[in-house]
């Protein structure tokens, strides 16, 4: 795997200070290329999922990519204690431009995947970040209740669907029966391309919620369990707040379904819209060379020709 480092960065949040663990593929000197700063899903995930598009560097060595884990989650600081009114969008939304701020970016890219797109759309619509060259939303939607649809018509193919949403339902009530049921879900939806069994220890994004006594983990579902606005968000009515240049992905066998997305195609002018063929809901896991040289022509001069 690409080398990288890592730190934390503060961020200050009513006055409680919560560290920020990030990894910098690459570097992110003057000489180089603008950051690609790849935000995660779940939410309640944690950022080294995303480690693939760490490949982007080897591309041509200039291509820096960061990965963090979201507060709450992996190395990050984690607040057990915390209710939904502090667990909102909007916290997301400022850990995001602390840490640019903090590691000194002045221009930069955002990929955000599945949830971590929605963070990277409220950003740029509601911020206008001015050193945002182009958003890239890779399995992402535009609005929770089509999302609510599109998981719910992809349960609904499996002949256990009742057995698999009640296991949904109680969550980490049964963590045993929830592991298997996400596990059976997402080797169909979510990771149907990407063989590979268990999932290596360094890509599985459900280790830190369940925990790992061995490796010294333990599981915190606070996140995902506490928040609300990952059932009510949209950001239909204000697609057209976004000004830079997006480059949107989805794929045929996700179950983030591309009409999901699709808002985003309608509501704006500067859109670039490929889907994968062969990939469901991690394509960079699932065909990892197609997606590299896909994202990393448009960092290269993508964005530009659709400006």
């Amino acid at each position: 795997m690409t080398a990288y480092t890592d730190g934390t960065v503060p961020f200050l949040v009513d006055g409680e200070e919560l560290k920020t663990y990030y990894r910098i593929y690459g570097s992110i000197s003057d000489d180089n290329l603008p950051p690609l700063i790849a935000v995660h899903g779940g939410p309640g995930l944690v950022g080294y999922y995303l480690s693939p598009l760490s490949k982007l560097v080897d591309r041509n060595g200039r291509q820096p990519v960061i990965i963090y884990d979201q507060v709450g989650n992996g190395r990050s600081s984690h607040f057990p204690d915390k209710g939904p009114e502090f667990i909102t969008i909007k916290l997301f939304v400022d850990e995001l431009e602390n840490l640019i701020a903090k590691l000194g970016i002045k221009e930069y890219h955002i990929l955000g995947h599945s949830f971590g797109g929605c963070l990277g759309a409220e950003f740029e619509a509601e911020r206008h970040p001015p050193g945002l060259k182009s958003l890239i939303l890779s399995n992402s939607l535009a609005d929770m209740k089509l999302f609510a649809q599109s998981e719910a018509e992809r349960l609904a193919t499996f002949d256990n669907a009742d057995e698999l949403g009640a296991a949904f339902a109680k969550g980490m009530e049964d963590p045993k029966a929830f592991r298997a049921a996400l596990d059976t879900f997402n080797g169909r939806w979510a990771s149907r391309y990407f063989t590979e069994r268990p999932l290596p220890e360094d890509i599985d994004p459900f280790l830190w919620w369940f925990g790992d006594e061995e490796k010294g983990i333990e599981g915190d579902y606070t996140v995902s369990g506490k928040m609300v606005e990952d059932k009510t968000w949209t950001i239909l009515g204000r697609i057209h707040q976004i000004r830079v240049p997006v480059f949107l992905i989805t794929a045929t066998d996700d179950f983030v379904q591309s009409y999901t997305a699709e808002p985003f195609f309608w509501g704006l002018k500067r859109i670039k819209w490929i889907n994968l063929e062969h990939s469901s809901h991690l394509p960079f896991w699932e065909e990892p060379e197609n997606y590299m040289n896909l994202v990393g022509k448009w960092l290269e001069h993508g964005a530009s020709e659709v400006s």
